[in-house]
C-alpha cells in the first residue's frame, strides 16, 4: 500500500522538476522565444479564401502566421485563368513557393519577356531571392504556396522604388 501512495507523489515531483527545467533552459541570443505553435490543421473547404490588393488583388488564405509581420508565414494564392502578373519584387527573404495546381509561366527580370517565361506545372518548388524582379502568366486557373518570413512586401517595376543592387 505504501508504494501505491507513494507512486503519485514521485510523479507529481517528476513532472514538477520536468516544468521547471524546461523553464529554466537557457534562452538562446537573437532566438524569438515564443511559446510552442498549437497543432493546425486546415481541410480544403475550411480554407477562408479573400481578395488580398497587397498580393496583386489575388485571392490568397492564410494558413500559418501573419504575413505582416515580423516571422513564418505560409500562404495559398490563387491565380484565375489568362492573367498577367507585371514585374515585381519582394524586399522579405526566404520567399518559397511550391505550385499546387495548374501550370504557372514565371520568369525573372525587370521587364515583362514571354521569352523568358518557363512552365512550371504542378508539383513545382521554386525560391523568389530577395529584391530580385520577376513576372508571371496564367492560361488556367493556378494556386500556389508561399511559405516565407514577414514582413511581406510587394513593389512594382513601374513605381519610383527599385530593388537594392548588390
Amino acid at each position: 500500500m505504501r508504494f501505491s501512495m507513494r507512486r503519485p507523489a514521485l510523479i507529481v515531483v517528476f513532472v514538477a522538476s520536468m516544468a521547471a527545467a524546461v523553464s529554466m533552459a537557457p534562452k538562446i541570443a537573437g532566438q524569438p522565444q515564443e511559446e510552442p505553435v498549437a497543432p493546425v490543421c486546415i481541410l480544403p473547404g475550411d480554407m477562408m479564401w479573400s481578395r488580398d490588393a497587397r498580393v496583386h488583388g489575388l485571392q490568397t488564405a492564410v494558413l500559418f502566421g501573419n504575413p505582416n509581420v515580423a516571422g513564418p508565414y505560409i500562404q495559398r494564392i490563387k491565380f484565375p485563368a489568362n492573367f498577367r502578373l507585371p514585374p515585381h519584387w519582394h524586399p522579405n527573404e526566404g520567399r518559397m513557393v511550391t505550385v499546387l495546381s495548374g501550370t504557372l509561366y514565371f520568369g525573372f527580370g525587370d521587364k515583362f519577356d514571354e521569352s523568358k517565361l518557363r512552365a512550371l506545372p504542378a508539383g513545382t518548388f521554386f525560391v523568389e531571392p530577395q529584391n530580385t524582379p520577376h513576372f508571371a502568366l496564367t492560361k488556367e486557373e493556378v494556386v500556389l504556396q508561399l511559405n516565407a518570413i514577414g514582413p511581406a512586401g510587394t513593389i512594382y517595376m513601374n513605381t519610383t522604388s527599385e530593388p537594392p543592387r548588390d
